[in-house]
């Protein structure tokens, strides 16, 4: 992220290496973001946003372009990355194969052809699949952190905190709602598992602590659970 910085305020003998041009960058970036609050549909918005972003990473790359070919094509890889991310998680712009990808479930709502939360998603709001990714992308940073700060190191272990948290709140809900662990997702759960190693594994530890610590709620509509025996 650095040398894209650098870049950009280094880039100064390119012809496309301009005042305009980065001004360009910066407003079609801007309309980007703004696209959330225009009076448009979902549909129009998607594609302000998106145009918005995409015009950003090509000036930005052309502002740049003097510092060679992997100087902007990093760059333009930088916005797109910003731009889905943001969209992921704040917006329903990402729509794939007829589907919106987002985190939250209400924002996949303002679109028409989105179908109802799934059974088991978290309070209706995360789907399982959203939150477990998000978890494990997590893990790798916190893992990652411990790592950098060398094995058993005190300050990379209490970095684990970071995972912890979120992974002893999810540890509640799956138990309280009659899941098995982590829902089903097992692939990111995995690596969850693996990025706590740096950290001596106590997130996943913490996980498991509130998972058997928690009584499971009686479905309101009285129907066995499919996924843990009720003792009664």
């Amino acid at each position: 992220m650095s040398n894209v910085a650098d870049a950009l305020l280094a880039a100064t003998t390119s012809p496309f290496s301009s005042r305009g041009v980065l001004a360009a960058g910066l407003f079609s970036g801007f309309v980007g973001v703004a696209a959330v609050a225009l009076p448009l549909s979902t549909k129009h918005k998607r594609w302000v946003f998106w145009t918005g972003w995409c015009g950003a990473a090509i000036f930005f790359a052309l502002y740049v372009s003097n510092r060679g070919a992997t100087a902007s094509a990093l760059t333009a890889a930088v916005c797109v990355f910003i731009a889905a991310i943001y969209a992921f998680y704040f917006t329903p712009f990402i729509k794939i194969g007829g589907r919106v990808r987002t985190f939250w479930i209400s924002d996949a709502r303002e679109d028409p052809d989105v179908p109802p939360p799934p059974k088991d998603s978290y309070v209706d709001r995360v789907t399982a699949p959203s939150m477990w990714w998000t978890l494990a992308g997590l893990g790798v940073i916190t893992g990652a952190f411990a790592l950098s700060m060398g094995w058993l190191a005190p300050v990379g272990i209490m970095g684990g905190a970071l995972l912890a948290a979120p992974l002893a709140t999810i540890g509640h809900l799956d138990r309280k709602d009659r899941f098995p662990v982590a829902r089903g997702q097992f692939i990111p759960f995995a690596i969850v598992v693996l990025t706590s190693i740096p950290t001596l594994l106590w997130p996943v530890v913490a996980y498991f602590v509130a998972y058997f610590l928690t009584t499971p709620v009686e479905p309101v509509n009285d129907e066995p659970s499919p996924f843990i025996d009720s003792d009664t």
